[in-house]
């Protein structure tokens, strides 16, 4: 049987590439992120995967990016880097669509923009299904 680390590991390998690491200021990691990271960070954490011979299951891939500040009203205020969480999902979604390995099979089941005000960033979630296969 697989477990969701295994799920994790395998997303990692897809994205854990020079096209990816080059671009990011911050890290690709698995299961969070370091503690008060103010770069871009990509984590990948696999929320559920059943057992049997057929594995199903559900994880995310979160692209965090950090805030633009701007003047609206003579008031400062946090935007959405735009701009910048389009090119990193623009780059992360074909690795990660109707992708097979050796024993998986995974794709995208939508996307969603994700508001960390606290933190003063944006995440775009991807939320994968994903499919693990035990050969015997």
């Amino acid at each position: 049987m697989k477990t969701a680390l295994d799920v994790d590991t395998a997303i990692f390998k897809l994205l854990n590439i020079s096209a990816i690491k080059s671009v990011i200021s911050g890290g690709i990691y698995k299961g969070k992120r370091p503690t008060d990271s103010v770069l871009e960070d990509i984590v990948i954490n696999t929320i559920t995967l059943g057992d049997g011979t057929r594995q199903f299951g559900a994880s995310n891939v979160n692209i965090y990016v950090p805030d633009i500040k701007t003047t609206i009203a003579g008031k400062e205020q946090s935007l959405a880097n735009s701009a910048r969480l389009i090119t990193l999902t623009n780059l992360i979604k074909p690795l990660l669509d109707e992708e097979d390995g050796d024993d998986y099979a995974l794709w995208i089941e939508n996307t969603q923009l994700i508001d960390e005000p606290e933190i003063k960033q944006h995440i775009m979630n991807i939320r994968l299904q994903i499919r693990m296969y035990n050969h015997h």
